[in-house]
Parts: structure tokens; C-alpha cells; sequence
């Protein structure tokens, strides 16, 4: 991990992914996040099972649950919540995305944390925000951030279903700039002494995520929806099918390129075509274009194609499979994929938070905690001693 956040604790009353996730980033910043589970079950998504998986690691819990410190209180008791409020007298940050009657129940609105502890930042993610009629309403990823803000429409053609995210791209975004908004408040609160109340929602996350295609709308423009492979906006920033059928996507966005494209294909003849002899041409002859690049690209194999367009000027990828990307010599070798270690011995390879500090990988990370792991270890931190630890569990305030 890194050290930027090395002495800052983080408290987390927090589920799923959103939240969780901003604790996760601060842990692999250096943060000692300490994770407050209901004792009755834990984080609700330590249940979630991945089919297809033997359970012995769960990717829905340790996508945002990396690096923690686990402890179970029974929030609803009065000894579970003076836990609680013992660990925010050392604490930094307040972590949660629980809903207002939860959070108003368990006695951690912002404006009774922050009256009892004013240096706190307090960071709270909610579904759609804290006005209006939806305010107080769950939500999760693909129907707050995904489908409420358009993507999921411009996605379709022709009434066609939508097509479900290929993960949870509201969660993963929100939780990292929801880490980013705090450390923002850190910073103030470096130079003032004062805490503040930082907010994210998913509805937020997917607006924001939505901006170049609402911006467009919003002057009367077309928005930045996906077309059909034949018929694309532009054929050159397009995906092409090769000869073993896998697919590269072709980026090549400025004029100058095109010359030397047509070199890489070695399809002279694109050059002595009076459709395509500029780009106004190339965009007004895009779908004949397309075609022309459907019957190239055809002739190779993707393996091929990669050699060819090694040297391409513009830019390209090939269409990589989850697979394949998990071993992508280039992720590899800058530590963007990096090895988990678990106290059980588990290992696994996972994406590291989306930023790195002092021009070197992130080094050796710690897998998710188990449920209740550091109850006894952080408990007794705050000073209390075996017959304590017993009698607060004898009344199942702790687990």
C-alpha cells in the first residue's frame, strides 16, 4: 500500500459497493479503515455468491472491502453505538451510505456526529440525493447511475433491450472520487481545523459520467449515442471484425493518420478512391468506408493485425477478454493488475486503485477482512479489557 493517508483512520458504517469502495482506495492509500458491520449478518454483501466460484473469495465483497479492519457492533444497542462514538473520538473520516430512517435510527446523521466530533469528515453516498421526493429512496448501481441517466437508452437501437454494464462502472467511479471529495476535505481541514460534510450519489456519478451527451442535448445537438457497426458515426473510430472472428477497435481521429493507415492495411487503393480523398469525404462516405475496412480487416487474423499496427501512428486496441486483460503485459508491468494476499493463504489478482504516488507501484495488499475479524483487536485499542469484551458480547452489542 501507499503512505499518502499513513495516520488517517476512517470509520465505515457502509454496504455494497459505492461507499465501501471509497474506504477500500483510502486503505490502499495508507489509511487504517476500520469497517463497522452489523452484528447480525455483516455486510450485506458478504452473501452475495458469484456463481461459478468455489466461495473461498468473494468478488463482490473484496472489489471494495480490500485492506480493512473488520469489527461487528450492534449499532441499535446504546453499547454498540458508545463503540462507535469512542472510535470517531480518533478518527478522521465517517464513512456510510446508509438511508436516512437507518442512519437517524442508529444515531449517525451527519448533524449528530458532527455537533459530538466537529473535526470530522463526514462522507455519506446516497442513491439520488438528499432533496426531493426519491430522496429517501434505495438504489443501486445500474438503475440509479445507469439507467435514470441515459446510457442505458443510447446504448439501444431501435427499441432493443438494453444492455446490461459489463461491471459497476456508477459504484466503482462514485466510491473513487467519493475518496478523492474527502481527501479534499482533509486538506481544507489541515488549513481551517474545520470538518466537513462531504456527499456522493449515484444519481450524481451517472449524470456526471452522462455530461458530453446531456451537454449536447442541452444545445440541441445529438447526443453521443452508440450506432450500429455498419453504420457508425465515423468509420474510422469503429471496432472491425478479423478473420478468426475476434475484434480490434480502430481510433484514428485525425486526418494526418490516414495516409499512413492505408500503408499498415496495404490497401493502396483506399488513397486513389475520390470518395475517401479527405475527410470531409471520409465522413460523408462512412458507411461505404466501414464496408471497405469490414473487407480488409477480414482478410487477418487479430494476432497478425497486432504485428501490422504496432507502428500505426493512430491508435488502436485489440477487443481483449476479461481473461486476457487480468495478464495484460502492459497492466502487468506498471502495477495496474497486482497480487491480494489473504490471512488464509487465498491469493488473487485484482485492479489496484486508479492512482499511484512517488513513481512506483502500489506493493503488497491485504484481501478483505472476515467478518468480525478485529472486533476484540480494535475494542481493546480503545482501552477495554477481557471482562469488558465479555460482557458487552454477553449482551450482543459486539460479536
Amino acid at each position: 500500500m501507499y503512505d499518502v493517508m499513513k495516520g488517517i483512520k476512517v470509520i465505515e458504517v457502509a454496504e455494497h459497493t459505492f461507499v465501501p469502495l471509497a474506504g477500500m482506495v483510502m486503505a490502499d492509500w495508507g489509511a487504517d479503515v476500520i469497517k463497522v458491520e452489523r452484528a447480525q449478518g455483516g455486510d450485506a454483501s458478504r452473501h452475495i455468491k458469484l456463481p461459478g466460484t468455489d466461495g473461498s473469495v468473494n468478488p463482490y465483497f473484496e472489489v471494495g472491502n480490500r485492506g480493512k479492519r473488520s469489527i461487528a457492533l450492534d449499532l441499535t444497542q446504546p453499547e454498540g453505538r458508545e463503540q462507535l462514538y469512542r472510535l470517531l473520538e480518533t478518527a478522521d473520516v465517517f464513512l456510510t451510505n446508509m438511508r436516512t430512517d437507518a442512519r437517524c435510527k442508529l444515531g449517525i446523521e451527519a448533524e449528530t456526529l458532527m455537533e459530538r466530533f466537529p473535526r470530522l469528515i463526514y462522507a455519506r453516498g446516497t442513491a439520488y440525493g438528499l432533496h426531493g421526493e426519491l430522496a429517501d429512496a434505495g438504489g443501486f448501481d445500474y438503475p440509479s447511475a445507469w439507467c435514470r441517466t441515459g446510457a442505458a437508452h443510447l446504448q439501444t437501437h431501435s427499441g432493443e433491450v438494453p444492455p446490461w454494464q459489463p461491471g459497476s462502472i456508477g459504484d466503482m467511479t462514485g466510491g473513487m472520487t467519493l475518496a478523492g471529495s474527502i481527501a479534499a476535505a482533509l486538506f481544507r481541514r489541515e488549513r481551517t481545523g474545520c470538518g466537513a460534510v462531504v456527499d456522493n450519489a449515484l444519481l450524481m456519478m451517472g449524470t456526471f459520467l452522462m455530461s458530453q451527451s446531456l451537454l449536447a442535448v442541452g444545445i440541441g445537438a445529438p447526443p453521443f449515442a452508440t450506432r450500429p457497426q455498419e453504420t457508425p458515426i465515423l468509420a474510422l473510430t469503429n471496432n472491425y471484425r478479423t478473420r478468426d472472428g475476434r475484434w480490434l477497435n480502430l481510433c484514428v481521429l485525425f486526418d494526418a493518420w490516414w495516409p499512413d493507415l492505408v500503408a499498415h492495411l496495404e490497401s493502396p487503393e483506399l488513397l486513389d478512391d475520390v470518395r475517401f480523398a479527405d475527410g470531409a469525404g471520409r465522413h460523408a462516405n462512412r458507411d461505404a468506408l466501414t464496408a471497405e475496412l469490414n473487407r480488409i480487416f477480414a482478410r487477418r487474423d487479430l494476432e497478425d493485425w497486432s504485428n501490422r499496427l504496432a507502428t500505426l501512428k493512430g491508435v488502436w486496441s485489440p477487443v481483449k477478454t476479461p481473461e486476457e486483460a487480468l495478464v495484460d503485459p502492459q497492466s502487468l508491468v506498471n502495477g495496474f493488475i497486482s497480487t491480494v494476499n489473504g490471512d488464509n493463504g487465498i491469493t488473487y489478482q485484482a485492479a489496484v486503485s486508479p492512482a499511484q504516488f512517488d513513481q512506483r507501484p502500489i506493493g503488497e495488499l491485504r484481501a478483505g477482512p472476515r467478518f468480525g475479524q478485529h472486533t476484540d483487536e480494535v475494542l481493546r485499542e480503545l482501552g477495554l479489557d477481557d471482562a469488558q469484551l465479555a460482557e458487552l458480547r454477553a449482551r450482543s452489542a459486539i460479536l
